[in-house]
């Protein structure tokens, strides 16, 4: 039989408790080897991820980014030159949507389209140097705030962090797509 427990917040502030740590820790369902508390704590990271959204003073006078648009500069520099329908496959979003959001980054000069040499019905999309640029800004913001939230981290606890995640993020990819 399950533990059913009310959600709760864990704040930065009692995030290192006893308490806190016994959430993580806490029973679930049999058959599952994940601690309902991991699940949730990853969860409101998550959330507080997505939250930190595009900074204003990260863009110039005029420019705007929404985090859709984003995350897109995001997967199209990790991936280099790419097709539109391979970007959305990747994203797991359908055509269309990203599509039309591609629309907007290259109409804001962020996203360049070069023909594909071999295809002509289809374009390979890129960073220009603009949005390099953008991307490079807006990450900076968003590391500073994450800096600020482990300002109290020792080396080895920021470490180790990274370490997890990396390894997490590892794992996650080699799930089967329906539970993505």
């Amino acid at each position: 039989m399950a533990t059913i427990s009310t959600p709760t917040t864990t704040t930065a502030a009692d995030a290192g408790t006893p308490d806190a740590r016994s959430k993580l820790t806490s029973a679930v369902g049999t058959g599952c080897s994940v601690p309902a508390g991991l699940e949730r704590a990853l969860t409101q990271v998550a959330r507080a991820i997505l939250r930190l959204g595009v900074p204003r003073h990260a863009l110039a006078e005029g420019e705007e980014i929404d985090r859709s648009g984003y995350w897109l500069l995001v997967r199209v520099s990790e991936y280099g030159p790419i097709r539109l329908s391979e970007l959305a496959e990747a994203v797991d979003l359908d055509l269309s949507t990203v599509s039309r959001q591609m629309r907007d980054l290259v109409n804001g000069g962020l996203i360049t389209k070069v023909p594909d040499p071999h295809d002509g019905r289809s374009s390979f999309l890129s960073l220009s140097a603009r949005g390099a640029a953008v991307l490079e800004s807006v990450s900076e913001a968003r590391r500073e705030a994450l800096a600020e939230a482990i300002t109290e981290w020792s080396d080895e606890e920021r470490t180790t962090l990274a370490a997890g995640l990396f390894r997490l993020a590892a794992g996650l990819q080699m799930t089967p797509k329906g539970t993505r």
